[in-house]
């Protein structure tokens, strides 16, 4: 969405503040203002817990931006292996969608991003959820980073800080980050005893008892207090599953299921696709407010009351949604945007032949875009499907996660591939694909610092195809050797 919100200078106004965030709001305002006056673009990087309010502090502050600003937003995939660049598909009506499926590198979405191929005015562009981001669009955001000051832009990114791992991809490029002038972080930290109890105070309830069970956070109070119980719930699944079952009917509820298996966001005519006979409960589902409106349909509010819906579904009706919404994207023209969410319903409908079809297709989508992690999970997923696979098909398929996994240091998952690749070719009697197994995996067993399997592996592959006819496998297979020697200094 690009078109500036409300009337006059500034969008509107809310009526209700947000409990305890006016100063993060000011924060942003004085970064926005200072974009605006000195053309030098920030970015602005808002974490903190699942559940904390980052997604409603964003909105809020673009809601009351100044009308001249122009509005992007983006958000990432929580899918196990997100879609390259999915924050810039959303961002459609400014055509950096249709530059994304055209096959645009990092390079030029953030080119497109920083003004290159928009407009002067200055811009607000908001990427939620980070830490779900695919490995090209945490490229994107490194870009940018370091060359905003030269745009009028301001960069928004959420993510979750509770759960990165020291070697987490979004983790290494926090650090990279760090001593950059044109970052600000802004950690949102879970409102106050006093701040729970102000806002159970119309609801009647224990607010002491409240704040014990919620630890403060936004997500978990403004969800139990909405389930409208005496009791708190002990869980949030509890108060969202309570909150689902006060909408009308079976129908509306039925409607909510299907938003929740189709993940990050269900799009209308996916809707009406797998949900026909209830889509007319659309208006009451996002009037309860469980359901937000998005220019490319619509979502949950919170991710994790999407979470608790699918996981409150029976086995039988999770297959069958899952299986609509595989069937329904496959035969949409669209469909090489949506590759990794066709093999993600794909494997969760226990369709082993579409994951087949898919999610080597997205792979290769991800590897193109420099998303080889994204890339080697997807090869992983066919895998998990391909044991009923032609000998020779399968080791393809191992090879190609080798390769994937040993751009981005997963070194001992690329050699547990390539040794099965090799089984695969030793199976069939395939000699000359056995030595050129043998000579790869020379190169994965050095680059993780087994150097005398290295050598080992390296030698078996020379004289193995010393036995054949001489072509490009020997070739490469003395070039090893001769890399090996090089990087041994022995000459």
């Amino acid at each position: 969405m690009s078109t500036a919100a409300g009337v006059g200078e500034r969008g509107p106004d809310a009526a209700d503040a947000l409990l305890e965030r006016e100063h993060n709001l000011e924060f942003l305002d004085g970064l926005l203002a200072g974009v605006r006056s000195e053309s030098e673009g920030r970015v602005a990087l808002v974490g903190g817990e699942a559940g904390v309010g980052k997604t409603t502090l964003v909105r809020r502050f673009c809601d009351r931006r100044p009308r001249s600003v122009r509005l992007l937003w983006g958000a990432c995939d929580p899918l196990f292996t997100p879609r390259p660049l999915g924050p810039f598909l959303d961002m459609a009506d400014v055509g950096l969608g249709d530059l994304v499926e055209r096959g645009a590198r990092p390079y030029e979405i953030a080119a497109a991003l920083l003004g290159e191929h928009g407009t002067d005015a200055a811009t607000v562009v908001v990427l939620e959820d980070i830490h779900w981001a695919d490995e090209a669009t945490l490229d994107v955001l490194r870009l940018v980073a370091r060359r905003v000051r030269t745009a009028p832009v301001m960069v928004l990114a959420t993510y979750r800080d509770d759960a990165l791992a020291r070697s987490d991809q979004l983790r290494i490029v926090l650090g990279e980050l760090a001593t950059a002038q044109t970052i600000s972080r802004l950690k949102l930290e879970p409102l106050s005893p006093d701040a729970v109890a102000s806002l159970s105070a119309p609801h009647g309830v224990d607010a002491d008892e409240l704040y014990r069970r919620t630890g403060g956070n936004p997500f978990f109070v403004t969800e139990v207090l909405a389930a409208g119980q005496v009791r708190i719930p002990p869980t949030v699944r509890d108060a969202v599953l309570a909150r689902a079952a006060r909408l009308s009917g079976a129908a509306a509820r039925t409607l909510l299921e299907a938003v929740a298996v189709v993940a990050p966001h269900a799009e209308l005519w996916l809707l009406e696709a797998i949900a026909a006979d209830t889509i007319e409960h659309l208006e009451e589902c996002l009037a309860s407010g469980m359901l937000v409106p998005l220019p490319v349909g619509v979502a949950f509010r919170h991710e994790l009351a999407r979470l608790a819906i699918e996981d409150s579904l029976s086995p039988r009706r999770k297959l069958a949604l899952h299986r609509a919404a595989l069937a329904a994207l496959a035969a949409s023209p669209h469909r090489s945007a949506d590759l990794a969410r066709l093999a993600h319903h794909a494997e969760a409908a226990g369709d082993g032949a579409a994951v087949l079809e898919f999610a080597p297709e997205a792979a290769r989508y991800a590897s193109s875009r420099g998303a080889h992690r994204e890339a080697a999970a997807q090869y992983a997923r066919a895998l998990r499907f391909a044991e009923e696979l032609a000998p020779a098909r399968r080791a393809a398929l191992l090879e190609r996660r080798s390769y994937e996994c040993h751009l981005t240091e997963q070194y001992q998952e690329a050699i547990a591939a390539q040794q099965l690749a090799l089984q695969c070719h030793r199976e069939v009697g395939d000699r000359a694909n056995e030595g050129n197994a043998l000579r790869w995996l020379s190169r994965v067993l050095w680059f993780d610092g087994q150097v005398g399997a290295a050598r080992e592996a390296g030698h078996q592959a020379a004289t193995l195809l010393e036995s054949l006819e001489p072509g490009r496998e020997l070739a490469l297979a003395y070039a090893n050797l001769a890399q090996l020697c090089m990087n041994a200094e022995n000459v």
